[in-house]
Order: structure tokens, then C-alpha cells, then sequence
């Protein structure tokens, strides 16, 4: 049977709030899939959860999820998150996620689906101190200039994610966002681990000073492996653009009930700034 590429559109949104967007083939299932990217985390702040649909694979239109009824609930409290447009839900901006509570997301659609996920939010630990270095770095047509950001933290949760925001913003795409075990470092140490990598040269570093923001999110087993799914997806193929002929994005793992795509995590966060001279 002949087999339809199916566009799977993530509009990531992650901690940081920035979205990109991902295209994946998926095999034709007859039906189009739900696509989930929900976060709540320990910050007083509009949680969001973006509701979109899978498209045609040429298509330049990504169906979007309107009236749906979205809520968030910690066995005690209940949150019903208000549509704000473009497929986006969100909490009342006095909402702050609690460490320890396992969170439910429910999603009732106009069509009579219901969808659930859960995750529990782990403590993080804290960053301690934050470095940089500036050094060179060979590549075929001469060298570039890097900076190198290191870091001392303690994390507490099995798993963690590191973003990076520069004078604001975020810096790079999904690919640059860092997602580990914490097994791998002794009693959870990190000892000036480089946490990134900044190009001198690029365009969102300014003459000056500039603020770069690291922030580490705890996370749970299910996202972890949404993640690794995720990002095996995108480097699969030669193209190195999500290898959108290398298999379907079905197989990412979600935490989404009922067949959707995507993922919804709580996650507790600890954030650091220091200062760039360029």
C-alpha cells in the first residue's frame, strides 16, 4: 500500500516560550493527529499549551486546535486555561507549579476526543556559579572565535534540560538545547561543565556587553525520552534537516493518550546570568 507523508508541525515553545518549527513525515493513518506541547513549571507565570493538528506534507497551512477545553489539574487545584489564538491555551498568570505534584493535562476536543498526559515536577538543585572563555577553534576555511560557557551546579533531578537566552532571546534552535542523565556526574556535580557554545561572529551578540542566561529545568523519564526521540528524528538522513524521508515521527515517544504526537512536562527551573564584552 502506498504510504502518504503526513507533516507533523511542532511549534516548540518550551520553557524559554520561543517556538520553532519542525516538520516530520509521519505514514498515513486515515485521520490527522493531534500535536501537544504543554509545560507548567515552578515559576508565578501563564503556562501554555499549544494545540495544533498534522497537515499534508506540502501544505504551508498548519491547522490549528480552536475551542478546545484545556485544563490542568494537581489532584487539588484545577487550572482551565483560556485560548488566546494560534493554537495556544493558557493559565491565569499567578499559576506557579509546586515541586513534588504530579501534573495532569486534559484536552477535550469539539469532536468528542479527550486527551491526557501526567508529569511530576522534580526538584532541580541550583547553578552555582557561571564562567566563560573565549578561544579558537580550527575549521576549513581558517578559525572562528567561541565562547565558551561553563558552569558549577548541583542538580537534584534525574533528568535536566539547559537553555540559553541571549539579551533576552533565545539562542540557537531545538538542536542547541541540551537534555542529559544525571547519573553521569558524580552526586550530581557538575564541575565546570561547558553548558554551550557561542559564535562571536553571531548575530545576537552585540558591540558590548551582553546578558546570556543559562536555565536548567528538571524533567522527568517520559520527556527525556520525547527528547531523545525528537532529536534522533531531526539528524536522521542526509539531509540533516529532520531526515523527512527516514522514518516515521510516530515513532518519537509522546505521553499524550490517544495516539497524539508531542509531549507535556512539569518541570521546576534555576537560572543564571552572566555578562558578555564583545
Amino acid at each position: 500500500m502506498k504510504k502518504i507523508h503526513i507533516l507533523i508541525s511542532l511549534l516548540v515553545i518550551f520553557s524559554f516560550g520561543c517556538e520553532q518549527k519542525i516538520d516530520f513525515p509521519v505514514p498515513e493513518g486515515g485521520a490527522q493527529r493531534l500535536v501537544v506541547d504543554g509545560i507548567i513549571t515552578n515559576e508565578t507565570k501563564a503556562h501554555q499549551v499549544k494545540l495544533s493538528y498534522s497537515s499534508q506534507y506540502n501544505s504551508s497551512v498548519i491547522p490549528l486546535v480552536e475551542n478546545a477545553v484545556v485544563q490542568i489539574t494537581d489532584g487539588t487545584n484545577r487550572y482551565l486555561l483560556q485560548e488566546i489564538g494560534n493554537g495556544i491555551y493558557e493559565t491565569d498568570p499567578l499559576v506557579q507549579g509546586e515541586i513534588g505534584k504530579t501534573y495532569t493535562l486534559e484536552i477535550s476536543l469539539q469532536n468528542g476526543e479527550d486527551y491526557r498526559a501526567q508529569s511530576t515536577m522534580q526538584a532541580i538543585g541550583n547553578i552555582d556559579s557561571l564562567r566563560v572563555e573565549l578561544f579558537t577553534e580550527e575549521i576549513e576555511d581558517g578559525v572562528e572565535e567561541l565562547y565558551g560557557i561553563y558552569a558549577d551546579a548541583l542538580i537534584l533531578s534525574e533528568y535536566f534540560m539547559i537553555e540559553t537566552k541571549v539579551n533576552g532571546q533565545k539562542y540557537g534552535t531545538i538542536r542547541d538545547i541540551r537534555h542529559e542523565e544525571t547519573r553521569f556526574y558524580a552526586n550530581g556535580r557538575l564541575v565546570d561543565e561547558e553548558v554551550n557554545t557561542l559564535n562571536k561572529e553571531d548575530s545576537s551578540l552585540v558591540d558590548g556587553n551582553n546578558t546570556v542566561t543559562i536555565r536548567m529545568s528538571s524533567i522527568d523519564q517520559n520527556y527525556q525520552e520525547f527528547l531523545n526521540g525528537f532529536n534522533a528524528q531531526l539528524n536522521r538522513g542526509d539531509d540533516g534537516l529532520g531526515g523527512l524521508f527516514e522514518g516515521p515521527a510516530a515513532n518519537v515517544p509522546s505521553n499524550i493518550n490517544n495516539g497524539a504526537l508531542g509531549a507535556f512536562g512539569a518541570f521546576a527551573v534555576t537560572e543564571k546570568n552572566i555578562i558578555i564584552n564583545k
